[in-house]
């Protein structure tokens, strides 16, 4: 397999160069991010003062994830399926999104609601009109909380490397669309049985306006479980 011959040429390299090839890559995704919001909304895709230092503490959170991530895989904890099965592969992003947005929905509830925890996550609701550099204005330590979230599953259960390629995409594209201020989703997505249930730009803008609500990413369905939706 190429990507797991990849994986065993990055076990090449020491903590620093690991640390340094991992900064790089989620810098990248970051102006990858920034490009996307500069086409879709160029005016409101600006990086204030006060939140740049926020953004920086972000990449340098992920990367940290990123690097815990990769060796808990070298040292054989978080085990990786490498087959090529289009059912497992299907299954396991299913499982992998379905899993990932509960423990999320979860984890963004009790920020909300624990005293101890709400001045954390207070910061990123300092964005009330949002765009793509709300996705990186985290505190640390809840950045830090998402990561732990995400290794913690794909640790205690092992799913394939296509299917963790597939949700890391996913996970980026909502994020970036989630806190874009236009949104992108037509208006039938609202009415129609199967796309309603799915989350959308207007749903989490719809958060950042009224916080006592739509706690979901992906999906509505935790929102409409709980009854937390708008």
């Amino acid at each position: 397999m190429i990507f797991e011959s990849w994986l065993q040429q990055l076990a090449q390299l020491n903590a620093f160069w690991l640390f340094v090839f991992f900064l790089i890559e989620n810098l990248a995704l970051i102006i990858l991010s920034v490009l996307i919001g500069k086409i879709f909304e160029p005016e409101n895709t600006v990086l204030k003062s006060k939140d740049q230092k926020w953004v920086l503490l972000t990449l340098i959170c992920n990367t940290f994830i990123t690097l815990l991530g990769f060796e808990l895989y070298h040292y054989g904890i978080l085990k990786i399926d490498f087959s090529e099965s289009i059912k497992l592969i299907f299954f396991d992003t299913l499982l992998l999104i379905l899993l990932m947005d509960l423990l999320m929905f979860l984890f963004h509830y009790l920020v909300h609601h624990l005293k101890w925890l709400y001045p954390i996550h207070k910061l990123h609701h300092t964005h009330v009109e949002t765009n793509v550099y709300s996705l990186y204005v985290l505190h640390p330590i809840e950045t830090l909380g998402f990561g732990v979230i995400w290794l913690f599953l794909i640790t205690i259960l092992k799913f394939n490397y296509l299917s963790i390629i597939t949700y890391l995409i996913l996970n980026l594209s909502y994020g970036i669309f989630g806190h874009l201020k236009t949104d992108i989703f037509p208006s039938f997505w609202y009415q129609n049985y199967f796309t309603k249930w799915i989350s959308t730009t207007r749903f989490h803008n719809d958060h950042h306006k009224n916080e006592s609500r739509n706690f979901g990413f992906y999906f509505t369905i935790w929102d409409k479980i709980f009854k937390t939706i708008i």
